[in-house]
């Protein structure tokens, strides 16, 4: 419950803030503070020290693992905001509006990530999202800003109905909406029952972006300002799948539809990977290449949901502040440019050794290349999919699409390092350098040593 309050009253601070704070650096540094106090308070949650503990059972309750990765994205956060501290003053005059929308998305994963019951679920959701929809929107000059957040929003305004519909369905073939209880359900009724599972797994695959509910994606994370599009390719896809696992916990384990489910799953991963890897081989945009890399990740993250346990929850975890890390690096570096295709990227390894280095890093890691944090996250998502041996075929076409991979990947650090040409590009603060050294570090650490954060993970607190 702390990380509830304090993330809402953090964005209202901020909210409020935009009256007598000017200075866009000192908005930052506010913002830094606050999630601070947000992983202080979820570190509380986890010694059981949490405001109003017991009040709310039937609506919010104390999850472990939950809290643990709120605390990941909350981390993630702090260094996406380090890293972007000039990047939003760029966009409009109202920094401390953007600051508290993304204080008021992360109430809504902080409710994700504790909700005990489907209304609960369901606010949590709209919480995350409908920040998102206006913070697309933000850059009034840019007709395609615009387009960004109506199509975002018509179509989260669509899914929104899809999962209603599912939460109907459920309640009406159980008799209750607590998350705990909905493997009992009213066998006269059983077609219902797994028609509402279907309608919120379409939902929560279009949250993140999962094909074939995908065809937002490309459109919503060009158009939207590159620093809040780094945001909404990660953090928000991470507090999505954060709901989507701990909801599918109550999914029930019936043999009889177990192959089912499997299949269902197996169907959306081809097809999330496909579009996403072909998408992305023929873009010319590197930031609309991005959006279709995030397509294919989400394929890959996918994998963990085959089989719901400790170990999955764990590649989840992983997968995410992986992913996350390299993203903000690669998106940072997109928005250094106001035309960002693959011709602005030449000469960039001379220009600004450092950031080419980074971005080349990030891109590295999310090929899945060994030695690098993505190598490990593809490696423990696909080892969840392996517990059953009937998807074989599909990690064999998930190891050839990762190969693909590399071709897009690979084609943005020949332009940086091979291809003949001058890079204007002017090198960046101490700060920032410092911030992308932090980065590549943390990704070669996670690739070379990956029980370190299998340790943190696999502690009692969870």
């Amino acid at each position: 419950m702390n990380t509830i309050i304090l993330s809402a009253l953090s964005g209202i601070i901020l909210m409020f803030s935009g009256f007598y704070i000017k200075n866009n650096r000192a908005l930052n540094i506010l913002s830094v503070v606050l999630f601070f106090g947000m992983i202080v308070g979820g570190i509380f949650d986890l010694k059981g020290c949490s405001m109003f503990a017991g009040k709310f059972d039937n609506m919010i309750g104390q999850s472990l693992y939950g809290v643990s990765f709120f605390i990941a994205l909350a981390g993630l956060a702090i260094f996406y905001l380090l890293l972007n501290k000039d990047s939003f003053g760029k966009v409009g005059k109202h920094v401390a509006e953007y600051y508290a929308l993304i204080f008021f998305s992360f109430t809504g994963i902080a409710v994700l990530a504790q909700f005990h019951n489907l209304v609960i679920m369901f606010l949590g959701i709209e919480l995350m999202s409908i920040p998102m929809y206006i913070i697309a929107g933000t850059n009034k000059e840019s007709l395609k800003s615009t387009e960004a957040s109506v199509k975002y929003f018509l179509m989260g305004a669509f899914s929104t109905g899809i999962l209603m519909l599912g939460v109907t369905f459920l309640y009406g073939a159980t008799g209750t909406f607590m998350v705990d209880q909905l493997v009992n359900y009213n066998k006269d009724f059983e077609t219902i029952y797994y028609l509402g599972w279907c309608l919120i797994i379409f939902a929560f695959c279009f949250k993140v972006s999962a094909a074939p509910f995908h065809a937002w994606t490309p459109d919503v994370y060009d158009g939207t300002p590159t620093v809040f599009t780094s945001f909404m390719s990660t953090i928000i896809k991470g507090g999505s799948f954060l709901g989507f696992i701990l909801i599918l916990k109550s999914f029930p384990t019936n043999v009889a539809y177990a192959e089912y489910y499997r299949l269902l799953f197996a169907s959306i991963i081809i097809l999330t990977l496909f579009v996403g890897n072909f998408g992305a081989v023929s873009q010319k945009s590197v930031k609309r290449l991005m959006a279709y890399s995030s397509i294919a990740q989400a394929g890959f993250m996918l994998f963990v949901l085959f089989n719901i346990n400790s170990a999955s929850k764990e590649a989840l975890m992983f997968y995410t502040i992986a992913y996350s890390i390299a993203n903000f690096i690669i998106f940072y570096t997109i928005d250094q440019f106001k035309n960002p295709k693959f011709d602005s990227f030449i000469g960039l390894g001379k220009a600004n050794p450092v950031l080419a280095a980074a971005m080349t890093i990030s891109l590295i890691s999310l090929a899945g290349i060994p030695l690098t944090g993505g190598f490990f996250a593809k490696f423990m998502a696909l080892s969840i999919g392996g517990t059953n041996d009937k998807n074989l075929f599909l990690i064999v076409i998930a190891l050839v699409m990762a190969v693909l991979s590399m071709y897009y990947y690979f084609k943005v650090i020949n332009y940086m390092y091979f291809k003949k040409g001058k890079n204007k590009l002017k090198t960046q603060d101490g700060l920032t350098s410092f911030l992308l050294i932090i980065g590549m570090v943390i990704l070669i650490v996670m690739g070379i040593f990956p029980g370190i954060l299998s340790s943190f993970l696999q502690t009692p607190m969870w």
